[in-house]
Order: C-alpha cells, then sequence, then structure tokens
C-alpha cells in the first residue's frame, strides 16, 4: 500500500472509532439520566401516596368533628384546641380527650419517625403550634402554593445532603376545617398550609447505583467489543488491500513480458539464437519459456531426418 492509501484508511479507522464511542457514550448517558428520573418517580409516588393516606385519615377524623381517645401519659389533652368539649368524662370515669386532624397528624408522624419510615410534618404560613413553623424549604413551597393557587399541587425536592427526598403538597380549607380554624378568618376554599413529607431515599438511591454501575459496565463491555472489531476490520482491509496491490504488481510485470515477447527480437539467421536485452544469445525455446508460460518438447521434422539422416530413406 502507498503512504497515501495508508493515511486514508487509518483516518476512517479513527473516524470510526470516535463515532462509536460517541454514539455508546450518549447512549450511555441517556440510560443514566432515565435511571435518575425513575428513582425520582418513585420516590415521589411513595411520598404522594402517604400524603393522599394521611389527608384521607383527616378527612376522616374532621367527618366526625374529632374523635376521643383515653388520656394517657403518652395521649395527653391538646393544649391548642379552644373548644368547649375537648375532654369529657365516661360515666365510669374514664377521661376521653378530643383528637382534631392536625393533633392526630402529629401523632401519626411521631409514630413514624420512631419507626425511621417517614416524617410528616404539617405547616402553616399562621400556625396555632409554634412547632409548626415552616422551614425555609416549606415556606418557599407554601409562597409557591399561594402565587399559584390550585394549579400549584405540590413541590418537591431531593435533599442530597441528607439523603432525603421531600415532598410538599397544599392543605385547602374546607367546611370541616372551620370548627377549627373560623375564628381565624379562614373561610372555604383557603389555603391553610400544607404536609411535608419526607422519606429516606438512601435504600432507593442504592438500587438506583447498582443499577448504574451494571448498566455501565454493560455499554462499556459492548464499546470494548465494538473498538476492537473496529481495529481487526482495518487490519484485515490493510492485508487485503496489500495483497491487491502485489497482485496488481504482478501483473504489471506479466504484462510488461509478454510485450516484451511481441516487440522486434534480434535472431540469428542461421542458427536462430534470440539476443537478449545484455547482449547474450541464448536458444530461442529458452528465451520463451522464460519470458511466456509456453513449454517445449523436442522432436524432428521429415525434411530434417531426410537431410541429417539420409541413409534412412523415409519418403517425403
Amino acid at each position: 500500500m502507498t503512504d497515501e492509501e495508508t493515511s486514508i484508511l487509518s483516518v476512517a479507522a479513527v473516524i470510526s472509532v470516535v463515532v462509536w464511542t460517541g454514539f455508546m457514550a450518549v447512549l450511555c448517558l441517556w440510560n443514566i439520566t432515565n435511571e435518575k428520573e425513575q428513582t425520582h418517580k418513585l420516590l415521589e409516588f411513595q411520598c404522594q401516596a402517604m400524603f393522599a393516606e394521611v389527608v384521607t385519615t383527616r378527612s376522616w377524623n374532621a367527618s366526625h368533628g374529632g374523635v376521643y381517645v383515653p388520656v394517657t401519659p403518652q395521649i395527653r389533652p391538646n393544649p391548642y384546641l379552644n373548644v368547649t368539649d375537648r375532654d369529657v368524662t365516661t360515666l365510669s370515669g374514664m377521661q376521653l380527650t378530643k383528637i382534631n386532624p392536625a393533633y392526630m397528624t402529629r401523632q401519626i408522624g411521631e409514630i413514624a419517625a420512631a419507626r425511621h419510615q417517614v416524617w410528616f410534618h404539617l405547616t402553616s404560613d399562621n400556625p396555632i403550634r409554634p412547632e409548626n413553623v415552616p422551614d425555609d424549604w416549606e415556606a418557599r413551597a407554601l409562597k409557591g402554593f399561594v402565587e399559584k393557587g390550585a394549579d400549584f399541587s405540590e413541590f418537591i425536592s431531593t435533599e442530597e445532603c441528607s439523603g432525603h427526598f421531600r415532598y410538599m403538597a397544599p392543605l385547602w380549607v374546607e367546611e370541616s376545617c372551620l370548627t377549627c380554624h373560623g375564628d381565624q378568618g379562614y373561610k372555604k376554599g383557603d389555603l391553610r398550609g400544607g404536609i411535608s413529607v419526607s422519606v429516606s431515599a438512601d435504600p432507593v438511591l442504592a438500587i438506583q447505583t447498582d443499577a448504574i454501575q451494571k448498566s455501565t459496565i454493560g455499554f462499556f463491555s459492548v464499546w470494548v467489543v465494538g473498538f476492537f472489531g473496529i481495529c481487526l476490520g482495518y487490519r484485515l482491509l490493510k492485508t487485503e488491500e496489500s495483497k491487491r496491490r502485489d497482485l496488481i504488481s504482478e501483473l504489471q510485470v506479466s504484462l510488461s513480458e509478454v510485450k516484451t515477447l511481441s516487440g522486434l527480437l534480434p535472431i540469428c539467421a542461421h542458427c536462430k539464437r534470440i539476443r537478449d536485452d545484455k547482449g547474450y544469445w541464448e536458444q530461442i525455446e529458452s528465451y520463451i519459456q522464460k519470458h511466456s508460460d509456453a513449454e517445449f518438447s523436442h522432436g524432428i521434422c521429415r525434411e530434417c531426418i531426410n537431410e541429417l539422416y539420409p541413409d534412412l530413406g523415409i519418403p517425403e
């Protein structure tokens, strides 16, 4: 192969490697992005389900105007519930206290947090209980709910630093809410606040990381196979091109020799020897055998027999 041909083939091989690498890199990045989106959706769905369960439970509580439970060291009367029938005593002397939706939400959140499952926080811009004051993230969510109204139904964030996924959705004032919050100036349809839900993202993120690592190894393996395939193809093409060039050279030499035989040959008029290009005289059959694929078998004609061996008397 010529240097120019080798260079062209090398450039084609390099371009193939670059294109193959870019293609596999794009697929790998797409897969990683897709894995992260699926993880986000899974955590979001988990928080949405938990939020829906809490809201359903609150609705059940509110539909009954609150529920009464026995007073225990763990369950004390709610100091922020200002209703006349907050505490009652049964005929048997059992002391009961009313649990409103907010107090029930806080207790469910405390039980879930103790089991390290999920964390609930009931919050509002105008909380009755000081502990319900929103943090910075919750305050931004509440502001978004106010600005966009019912169209903005949720606020989602992933806190990578703490390994938690946070989700918050609004609580709109319903008729049953006015029993406890009517004296705060709320009316039906107003934003009462929201419930933020936090779940540990570490288990799901660990699954995500494992899936990304395995898929990345798979993509890298496919890239390696493709890379060596390109290299092998380059070597085969280079070898075949060299063989083709050698064959062309041999054919050119053969054609050149055939043209020599078809040209003007110096031949002795008496002995019929041929003079080669170096000035040497050689037998005609030797010369032709060297410059062609022809071979000779020797015999003697009738004229030469009668001339050389007249005693044999072979008729013409």
